[in-house]
């Protein structure tokens, strides 16, 4: 039984550690890294699918942005908690991190979400985002004075 094309994978190709994948999708993480299982934003419009790039059971990705900030609760007079996020705090990350991470297709559902099967962190290794997937970030309004960079770090090393 062969599944309709709709319900295929699809994004935009790129190639990782040597094999060919999706990136399917972009996430944005504030004050910190998104949480696992969060859906993912899928690109409108993306033409390739799993079939195109001639591997079935392509790995998929989203990009995901950080934005990163500390959040500060204070106690003011009268006992009113007043919330803040402080951005470059030394010893926190400072400015925006961007990566690949893992993503799981749910056919029935039709969405994307960053993958649950295991905490990932960075394998050492990068790989090119498409020109089309920068594009619509920056259409979507992230990446800003700095852009969405051409290469992004993987995070595929199940911890």
């Amino acid at each position: 039984m062969t599944a309709p094309a709709t319900a295929l994978p699809t994004g935009f190709a790129t190639e990782i550690d040597g094999v060919a994948a999706l990136v399917v999708g972009f996430v944005h993480g504030f004050p910190r890294h998104p949480q696992r299982g969060a859906l993912v934003q899928p690109f409108g419009g993306a033409q390739t699918s799993v079939t195109a790039i001639g591997v079935l059971g392509a790995a998929l990705y989203a990009l995901v942005s950080v934005e990163w900030a500390t959040e500060v609760t204070t106690v003011e007079r009268g006992g009113r908690a007043r919330t803040v996020f402080a951005k470059g705090w030394l010893g926190t990350p400072q400015g925006t991190t961007w990566y690949l991470h893992p993503v799981a297709h749910h056919a029935d559902l039709g969405v994307y979400a960053l993958d649950t099967d295991a905490r990932y962190a960075t394998s050492g290794r990068d790989a090119q985002v498409p020109a089309r997937v920068r594009e619509t970030v920056r259409s979507w309004g992230f990446g800003g004075a700095g852009g969405v960079p051409a290469r992004a770090a993987v995070h595929n090393f199940a911890l």
